[in-house]
Order: structure tokens, then C-alpha cells, then sequence
């Protein structure tokens, strides 16, 4: 059985009910502190698991963000080489019309010399597109280190090789086109062949014919590499696509994790606040004057 020389002093009666007034306290300012921040974990005694579930989320955000850049990046390549070689179809398409043109019979020497010169312009411009940057880098280059892929004569000066961007975890794709693989190889290419075209237009027309066929197959390669650019821009836009909800579900995880109900904390922090209320009338009714005080 209990002693009953066992007493509660009113000063113990004092602690015990500023302690518990403490901790109301403590709870009215957590909850305020949580609807102000909008955060349900501010450090990580608030809820040790939540901590590292949250930790966890935005390592997964930044290797989404990662990737989300450089989907983008091949994106950029992609889609600018794509449009470029449009427009190298374009002027290949020209020079065809001015070869038949050319090979026509009624074709005198002194036209012949003008469509000549015209296609002489049209390697030149071939050869600008040919050089064409992407963030100050020939983007048919491969991974030369110069400032162009071909030089004024039509030369691949750049260095063929794979560039690639990891486009989702474990999978990585080429984003770059090179520029021997479009334009042919050496000593077959697209400017070999429009040299060779201009000087047959001015000297040796009979050979013009073997020259269209030339261009056909130069043609038909580079509408390949236009298909093949384009099925990976789809591919790309397809991975941006799923990483861009990836991203989403990632995000609304973390929120549900460390973000505040703002309903349920605004309900809590009412009744906190009739609890605290409460504490304190209950306080100065238990916290009575005694005699010693009036003694003191």
C-alpha cells in the first residue's frame, strides 16, 4: 500500500502543471511552424523515416532532371540535323533539275557554263550547311575538336565517332550524325561528285547521265539519314514524354511524404489552440495563492 506519509506539495503541483503547459505550448508553436513552412518534416527527429523516404525521392528528382537534360540535348542535335539535311535535299534536288537540264541536246556550251557555275554556288552552300553548329559545335564533326566538319574543297576534316546521352536508367541512345556517313565517304561523297558534275557540264557532257545516277545515290543516302533522325527524334520525344510523368509521380510522392495536409493542420491547430486555452485556465485555477505567498 501506498505511504500515506506520501504528499504532493503545491510547489510540485506548480512544476508539474507549467510542464504540461510546456508541452502544449510546444505543440501549438510545431503545428504554426508546419502551416507557415508548409512542411511536415522541418528536421529529421520530426519523423526519422520520412527523412530518409524523402532523401530518397529527391536523389530519384535529380537523376529525373538529368536525364530530362539531356532528352533535350539530343533533341537539339537531332532536330537540327534533321532540318539541315532538308535543306541539303532541297539543293541536291536543284542540282538534279540543272543536270537534266543540262543534258538536254538543245544545251549550248555558254548555258551549260551557267548551270555549271550554279552548281559550283550549290556545293558551296552545301558545304555552309555541311558546317552547321549546334551551341558552337559542327554537329557533323563526331567529336573532332575543330570549328568545322569540311573544309572550303568539300574535305571531311571531322572525326568520326558515336555521341551519346543516357535518355532513362541503363539506356542510352546516339544523338549525333556523322558527317562521312551522310554525305559518303571520301572520294565518293556529295562534293566529289558535284565537282565532278560541274566539270563534266563544261567539258563532257556525255557523261552527265552516269552523273544523275551518281546524284540518285547520293540523294536516296541522305533521305535515309533524314528517316533514320527522325524515328529517333520520336523516340526522344517518346522518353520526354514518360521521364515528364516520371518526374510528376516523383514530385507528388515527396509532397506526400513531407509536404502539410493543410486542412488536416489547420483542424489540429484549433484544437490545439482550445487545448492550450484550456491548460491555462485549469493552470490558474490548480495555482492557487498559498499562505507563504502572502507571508513573502
Amino acid at each position: 500500500m501506498p505511504s500515506s506519509d506520501f504528499r504532493i506539495t503545491p510547489r510540485m503541483t506548480s512544476r508539474l502543471a507549467m510542464s504540461n503547459l510546456q508541452n502544449n505550448i510546444e505543440k501549438l508553436n510545431k503545428i504554426q511552424s508546419q502551416i507557415s513552412s508548409m512542411k511536415l518534416i522541418q528536421k529529421p527527429s520530426d519523423s526519422p523515416v520520412g527523412m530518409v523516404s524523402a532523401m530518397h525521392y529527391r536523389s530519384d528528382m535529380g537523376r529525373n532532371d538529368q536525364v530530362s537534360r539531356n532528352i533535350n540535348d539530343g533533341l537539339s542535335w537531332l532536330n537540327l540535323a534533321g532540318d539541315t539535311l532538308g535543306s541539303v535535299f532541297t539543293q541536291l534536288q536543284k542540282v538534279r533539275d540543272l543536270t537534266i537540264q543540262g543534258a538536254n541536246a538543245t544545251a549550248d556550251p555558254t548555258a551549260r557554263e551557267a548551270i555549271a557555275t550554279e552548281i559550283d554556288n550549290i556545293k558551296s552552300t552545301i558545304v555552309g550547311l555541311a558546317n552547321t553548329k549546334n551551341l558552337d559545335r559542327p554537329i557533323f564533326a563526331g567529336t573532332a575538336t575543330g570549328n568545322i566538319a569540311y573544309d572550303a574543297a568539300g574535305n571531311y576534316v571531322g572525326k568520326t565517332a558515336v555521341i551519346e546521352r543516357s535518355i532513362a536508367p541503363g539506356v542510352r541512345m546516339q544523338v549525333n550524325v556523322n558527317g562521312d556517313e551522310v554525305f559518303g565517304p571520301a572520294g565518293n561523297d556529295v562534293f566529289t561528285m558535284l565537282t565532278k558534275l560541274a566539270a563534266d557540264m563544261r567539258t563532257n557532257p556525255s557523261q552527265l547521265s552516269t552523273d544523275t545516277a551518281s546524284l540518285d545515290s547520293r540523294i536516296s543516302g541522305v533521305q535515309n539519314s533524314i528517316a533514320s533522325i527522325g524515328a529517333r527524334s520520336n523516340r526522344l520525344e517518346t522518353m520526354k514524354d514518360r521521364n515528364s510523368m516520371d518526374g510528376l509521380t516523383l514530385k507528388q510522392s515527396l509532397s506526400q511524404v513531407e509536404d502539410v495536409d493543410l486542412a488536416q493542420a489547420t483542424m489540429e491547430l484549433s484544437l490545439q489552440q482550445v487545448a492550450y486555452q484550456a491548460a491555462l485556465q485549469t493552470t490558474a485555477k490548480v495555482i492557487q495563492p498559498s499562505l507563504v505567498d502572502f507571508l513573502k
